[in-house]
């Protein structure tokens, strides 16, 4: 199997629609700019993912990571898989969807110790559409662009 599957199976398994809410295989980071030219960083959980198509997170409007993604949609997220000591970092753009369909898709129930459920007002989600990569897979790196 060659390194950018691999990289998209270890995406796909690490979102929590596919990985389920007991545990994590991974650990995601989404870098961000500030608005003063500075890069931020946060630690967020992937709600489902189609490969290197979209990966979805899920959020509060009014958040920091919601407020930067409409002042510079451009973002990066970095996933750790400690079980086999592989990064996958991808950058590109964030939509803001806000839409009833979008929400309740992506919905999980750990999301209800903040939010009333898929329809509350101040749930949103981040949909990441990456337009490069950088991965370190079984001690080889592989860049380039989709």
């Amino acid at each position: 199997m060659d390194l950018l599957k691999k990289a998209e199976d270890i995406v796909n398994g690490s979102a929590m629609h596919s990985c389920g809410e007991t545990g994590l295989g991974a650990d995601w980071v989404m870098a961000q700019n500030e608005g003063d030219g500075y890069p931020a960083a946060s630690m967020i959980t992937a709600s489902k993912a189609d490969g290197f198509k979209w990966i979805a997170f899920c959020t509060g409007v009014g958040s920091n990571k919601e407020l930067r993604a409409k002042n510079d949609p451009r973002a990066c997220v970095y996933l750790f898989d400690k079980n086999n000591f592989a990064g996958v970092s991808l950058t590109g753009k964030i939509e803001i969807k806000t839409d009833p369909e979008t929400k309740a898709a992506m919905w999980y129930d750990a999301l209800g110790e903040y939010f009333s459920g898929p329809e509350d007002t101040n749930y949103c989600v981040l949909l990441f559409k990456p337009e490069r990569y950088n991965i370190f897979i079984e001690n080889r790196a592989l860049r380039g662009s989709f």
